[in-house]
C-alpha cells in the first residue's frame, strides 16, 4: 500500500512537472514571436504580455498558440495598432464590440483607450473570439466572423458564399507557431 501511494504521488507529481514545462515552453514561444516582430516592449512587459495571453487562453478555452497567431495577424504585436475601420490593440478590436464585451465581463471600461492596454485587449479578443466560436460553431468561421462581424459573416453566409482568406491567414500562422513549439 505504501508503495502505490508512493508511485501515485510520484505519476501526479511527474505529470505536474510536465505540465509547467510545457507551459513555460508555450510562453517562451509567444516571448519569442514578440521580439520577432520588434514590439518596441521591454522584456517584463513582453513576459506580461505572453502570460496574459496564456491565462486569457486557458479561461476561455483556447490554445495560447492561436491568440498569438491571431494577435500576429491583427496587429503584428503592437499594442498601439489603429484599423482603418477605427479597430485597436493587440487584437484589434472595435470601440463598440470592446465596450459590449467590457459590460459583458463585467470589466471596467473606461473609453476606448481601454483597448489600447494588452491586458483589457487580450482579456476581451479572447472573450469575442470564444462568443464567435459558440455563435457559429466552427473555429475558421469564428475567426471570419472576428474578422469582418458577425452580422457581416451572417449575411455573407445566406448569400451562399464563405470567406476563407482571414482565417486561412490565422491558421497558417498558427501552424507555423505550434510546428516550431513541439
Amino acid at each position: 500500500m505504501k508503495l502505490e501511494k508512493r508511485t501515485f504521488r510520484d505519476m501526479v507529481l511527474k505529470a505536474r512537472f510536465e505540465t509547467i514545462r510545457q507551459e513555460r515552453r508555450i510562453k517562451n514561444r509567444i516571448h519569442e514571436v514578440m521580439r520577432k516582430y520588434n514590439s518596441r516592449l521591454d522584456k517584463k512587459r513582453m513576459r506580461r504580455i505572453s502570460n496574459r495571453i496564456f491565462s486569457e487562453s486557458r479561461k476561455n478555452g483556447h490554445d495560447p498558440l492561436l491568440l498569438t497567431a491571431l494577435i500576429v495577424t491583427e496587429s503584428s504585436f503592437n499594442q498601439q495598432a489603429e484599423s482603418h475601420k477605427g479597430a485597436l490593440g493587440l487584437m484589434q478590436i472595435r470601440p463598440a464590440t470592446g465596450s459590449a464585451m467590457a459590460t459583458e465581463a463585467q470589466m471596467a471600461w473606461k473609453g476606448d483607450f481601454s483597448l489600447l492596454n494588452p491586458d483589457t485587449n487580450i482579456a476581451l479578443g479572447a472573450l469575442y473570439l470564444k462568443k464567435m466560436q459558440k455563435r457559429f460553431r466552427d473555429l475558421d468561421l469564428a475567426l471570419e466572423a472576428y474578422n469582418h462581424g458577425p452580422s457581416q459573416l451572417s449575411r455573407y453566409l445566406r448569400q451562399g458564399k464563405k470567406p476563407k482568406t482571414y482565417s486561412r491567414k490565422v491558421m497558417k500562422m498558427y501552424s507555423q507557431l505550434r510546428s516550431k513549439t513541439t
